[in-house]
């Protein structure tokens, strides 16, 4: 079996959208995890227990090219109505989080 160089490109580029798909779904798990502890912590209720992908952009940050990621949420706060809410990250650090005023 000869390999050629095109044949390890390739698959260096496979292997590089599973690991972005791979760090990106972690992410997006710490996301929930953090908006659910948020509302808790507020006596909020995280709607539907889940966060949309907002935006995903490249930045620097540090003098480092990271990821810039933010995700949407809803929560309530009476049961009856929805708000929305974001979570943003740079890479995999927590940058804020943001709640829409709401009734209590």
């Amino acid at each position: 079996m000869n390999l050629q160089l095109s044949d390890i490109v390739i698959l260096l580029c496979i292997m590089a959208v599973v690991y972005a798909w791979w760090c990106n779904s972690s992410i997006r798990e710490q996301a929930l995890t953090h908006a659910k502890r948020h509302c808790e912590n507020l006596n909020l209720q995280l709607l539907e227990d889940s966060v949309s992908g907002s935006e995903w952009k490249p930045i620097w940050h540090h003098g480092q090219l990271r990821i810039k990621r933010s995700y949407k949420f809803e929560f309530s706060s009476s049961g009856m109505a929805r708000y929305p809410g974001k979570i943003s990250y740079i890479g995999s650090h927590r940058l804020d989080i943001w709640l829409s005023p709401h009734d209590f």
